[in-house]
C-alpha cells in the first residue's frame, strides 16, 4: 500500500521552535533563505538534495544538515523523501536543550523524538557556534532589515535605490551578492512567512494575504505554494500548537 503524503507544522509557544516534519513527501523548494531562523534537518527516509553557494550535496536516511540564518538554499526531492526539520529563533535567549527535547518528544513521540534529539540538537549547538558574520554595506544591510520587519510594505526597486542612493540595477546586483537573493525575491519570501504565522493564528487567508502584503489572492495562493509546498489552507490545516513545560520550570 502506498503511503500518504503528509507535512505537519508544530510550533512550541514555549521555546518559539518549530518543527517541520514532511512524509513520504515529493515536495521541491525553490532557492530562499531562513531568517534569523537556525534550522536542522535530518532525513528519516528517502533521500533529499540540498543546494547552497558552495555547491549540492545528497542527504539519504538518518544523515544530518544545519542551515545558518541567511543562507540561500534550495531542497530537491530524490524520489520520496521523509524529513524532520527543527526551526529555532536566533534572535533573544535561545532555548533549553531540555525544553528542545520535550518539544521532540511532544512533537513526535517519545520513541521517535528520543531518536531524533542527540543528532538535531548537536547540530543546533554547532550552528550556535558559528562566528557571526561581519556586517555588510550599511545601506544593504539598512534595506534587509526593512524588507525583513515589514515585507508587506510597498517598495518599488526605484524606491529601494534612491534609499541606498545607487541605480536600481546596481542595488539588484549588490544586495543579491550580500543576501544570495534579489530584493524582489528576498521580500516575497518574508511575506509568505508573515502570512505563515497569521494562518498558524486566528487568521483568515484573505487576511493574511492582505497583512502580509498581497493585494491578489491568486497571485498569493501560488506563491505562497511555490515556496511552502501546501496551499494557504493545507497549511493552516497541518498548524499544531503546543506549550511544553521543561524540567526547570516543574
Amino acid at each position: 500500500m502506498e503511503k500518504t503524503e503528509r507535512v505537519r507544522y508544530v510550533q512550541d509557544e514555549n521555546t518559539r521552535a518549530e518543527l517541520i516534519l514532511c512524509e513520504h513527501s515529493a515536495i521541491s523548494y525553490p532557492l530562499h533563505s531562513h531568517v534569523s531562523v537556525l534550522t536542522a534537518g535530518m532525513v528519516l527516509e528517502g533521500a533529499v538534495i540540498l543546494a547552497a553557494r558552495h555547491g549540492a550535496r545528497r542527504y539519504e536516511k538518518e544523515e544530518v544538515f544545519g542551515i545558518p540564518p541567511y543562507t540561500p538554499h534550495s531542497l530537491q526531492a530524490d524520489g520520496r523523501y521523509t524529513l524532520l526539520s527543527l526551526c529555532v529563533r536566533k534572535e533573544g535567549a535561545l532555548p533549553s536543550r531540555a525544553g528542545l527535547e520535550k518539544l521532540l518528544s511532544d512533537g513526535l513521540g517519545i520513541q521517535a523524538g528520543q531518536a531524533a534529539s542527540a543528532p538535531l540538537l548537536d547540530c543546533l549547538d554547532s550552528l550556535r557556534a558559528l562566528p557571526q558574520p561581519e556586517a555588510g554595506d550599511p545601506s544593504i544591510e539598512w534595506l534587509k532589515r526593512q524588507l525583513e520587519r515589514y515585507p508587506e510594505a510597498r517598495f518599488s526597486i526605484d524606491e529601494m535605490a534612491h534609499t541606498a542612493f545607487v541605480s536600481k540595477y546596481h542595488l539588484i546586483r549588490r544586495f543579491r551578492q550580500a543576501v544570495g537573493l534579489t530584493p524582489h525575491q528576498f521580500q516575497m519570501q518574508n511575506r509568505v512567512r508573515k502570512a505563515q504565522r497569521l494562518l498558524s493564528g486566528t487568521g483568515t487567508i484573505t487576511e493574511a494575504a492582505l497583512t502580509a502584503g498581497f493585494c491578489d489572492q491568486s497571485h498569493f495562493i501560488r506563491l505562497f505554494e511555490r515556496y511552502v509546498g501546501l496551499t494557504p489552507s493545507a497549511y493552516r490545516t497541518s498548524c499544531t500548537r503546543l506549550r511544553t513545560v521543561t524540567p526547570e520550570q516543574g
